[in-house]
């Protein structure tokens, strides 16, 4: 990557934009470890890596759009994409809302599928580019900072921020299980105030 420049750190990222198994994490790292020094590079790759993420990001949403979700598993065959990945990223997008784009960007198992719910439910196309590019933006520039600062040491972020990573990941899926335990509690409570309708209809035709 070092030889490659800013181009290969927006080539990586939109490989992962798009769901490929190329971490964000060891990129945007190594390309602070690489501009070490020099301030204007560290933006050029901030802004490699942020475009690159949000293109790759955008074409899985197109592809979504036109394609479905049939062509997502498709494809998801050849480049380890599994349906209860996108099961599980469709769950989290309808109880949350267009705001997982964004927050979906932190969270690994996530990050790239959050295009594909957008896509195929057609969220607004300027609303979906904005919250991507800006989570797209800070994560990047969050990454490279880290690498910068770590200098040599960068190799010693990465486990670091796949744990944290991990503990994301375990208290987005327990706020996702408990609201859906939630929402079933309380449709439960309601049944129950309101009473079976055959029992009301019975009531009716005794009066």
């Amino acid at each position: 990557m070092s030889s490659l420049g800013p181009a290969g750190v927006f080539l990586l990222m939109v490989l992962e934009g798009l769901g490929l198994p190329f971490p964000s994490e060891v990129i945007m790292v190594f390309a602070g470890f690489l501009s070490v020094g020099n301030v204007g590079l560290f933006v050029v790759y901030a802004l490699a890596g942020s475009v690159g993420g949000f293109v790759g990001n955008l074409l899985l949403y197109y592809i979504s759009v036109y394609g479905g979700r049939p062509l997502i598993l498709f494809i998801g065959r050849y480049v380890g994409l599994k349906e209860e990945h996108l099961q599980r990223t469709e769950k989290w997008f309808d109880a949350r809302g267009e705001w997982t784009v964004f927050f979906g960007r932190f969270v690994p198992g996530f990050r790239s599928y959050m295009s594909v719910p957008a896509g195929v439910s057609k969220m607004n196309v300027v609303r979906f580019s904005i919250l991507t590019f800006s989570g797209s933006l800070i994560w990047s520039t969050a990454l490279e900072a880290g690498g910068y600062a770590l200098g040599r040491s960068w190799n010693k972020l990465v486990p670091i921020i796949s744990t944290v990573g991990t503990v994301l990941l375990v208290i987005f899926v327990l706020a996702f299980l408990g609201y859906f335990i939630y929402r079933f509690y309380v449709k439960r409570k309601k049944e129950e105030k309101v009473g079976p309708p055959e029992n009301s209809q019975q009531a009716k035709g005794m009066k």
